[in-house]
């Protein structure tokens, strides 16, 4: 019996993905002309007859859309889903959740599915090493609506929400230094990720603002997840002139670090004051200073933006970004106070 030719065949030969031969076959003004063309040569080629129940199902829309997001350890990201479902259910729309566990490997197999499912627009926060440019430069050829949270690729023309990140790290910075710290050392995320980027940028601007010296031996990048801040303190505790204080590119490093501390019989905030980032629920356990996002906000503003684009692909893109709160705890007590 010979092989019944299905859309995956054209996409395969083509090199295209399933979703786009879909869009061509049912004649989706989303997909380029040449692309179409290409695409009903390929199928008259491999003789493709089409399912009629299939291509009828196709051509109705199917009120799906597709978050991807890295991680569901630490609370950030369910907290902006949750969001992003009410704002989607109350129009009428399905979402389906994938986290790529800080792989970019797996980031691309969650969107190619997503994909293949039908989705018609995706919200995405990207794995720590960043790197399916290529993936998200096709799908917005193929005018797949996408809206960017919390972690973005900053050359991409897409909708994006974000926090200012800069802003919120010169201001945990400079607190530190109010309360009288001058050695304060920056454990640093990812360095592909741009909130790795803006936060290492804001640290820069609070320490030239007060006219501190840089100390380039102070900075390390240690990666975002909390068993790495281990890397960190250790080489900050093998300095000849160790910092007084460490500014954490996140909770889980800041919670991490003080871990450590203590582990080394060092005490937070007396030896050591600790500063975090994206206020954790343990963070707020352990006292620890840090920048509160709003992650209910995010979600519900990222659902919106993709609703919008859902409805008109033409919508302008644009860049959403808000404002945080820092929130002073134990950990990073005034000099003249933790000496008492």
């Amino acid at each position: 019996m010979s092989h019944k030719t299905t859309i995956k065949d054209i996409a395969r030969e083509l090199g295209i993905s399933i979703a786009t031969v879909s869009r061509a076959l049912t004649g989706s003004h989303e997909v380029k002309s040449e692309t179409r063309e290409s695409v009903m040569q390929k199928a008259n080629e491999l003789r493709y007859r089409p399912n009629l129940l299939a291509r009828n199902l196709q051509l109705r829309r199917n009120n799906m859309i597709g978050v991807v997001v890295p991680e569901f350890i630490t609370f950030y990201f369910p907290e902006i889903i949750i969001a992003v479902q009410e704002i989607a259910s109350r129009n009428g729309f399905q979402v389906l959740i994938c986290q790529s566990g800080e792989s970019s490997t797996i980031e691309k197999k969650n969107i190619e599915m997503l994909e293949d499912s039908g989705v018609e627009g995706l919200i995405v926060s990207v794995a720590k090493d960043a790197r399916n440019i290529d993936l998200f430069e096709r799908l917005i050829r193929e005018r797949m609506p996408l809206v960017f949270v919390n972690r973005v690729l900053p050359e991409l023309d897409v909708s994006r929400v974000i926090m200012d990140d800069r802003k919120w790290a010169f201001k945990s910075v400079e607190h530190l230094i109010k309360c009288g710290y001058r050695h304060i050392a920056h454990l640093a995320g990812n360095e592909h990720l741009s909130v790795t980027k803006e936060r290492l940028q804001g640290y820069f601007d609070a320490l030239n603002a007060y006219h501190i010296p840089i100390q380039e031996n102070l900075i390390m990048y240690v990666g975002i997840q909390q068993d790495r801040a281990k890397i960190g303190v250790d080489y900050l505790l093998s300095l000849k002139t160790r910092p007084d204080a460490i500014f954490a590119v996140n909770d889980p490093i800041a919670v991490g670090s003080i871990i450590e501390l203590r582990k080394h019989g060092f005490r937070v905030p007396e030896d050591f004051a600790v500063a975090g980032f994206t206020e954790s629920p343990t963070g707020q356990i352990m006292q620890v200073t840090s920048v509160k996002q709003p992650t209910a906000e995010i979600g519900r503003i990222a659902a919106e933006m993709l609703l919008a684009k859902i409805r008109d692909y033409d919508t302008p893109n644009e860049t959403i970004i808000l404002d945080g709160k820092l929130n002073i705890r134990q950990s990073s007590l005034p000099v003249h106070k933790r000496r008492q």
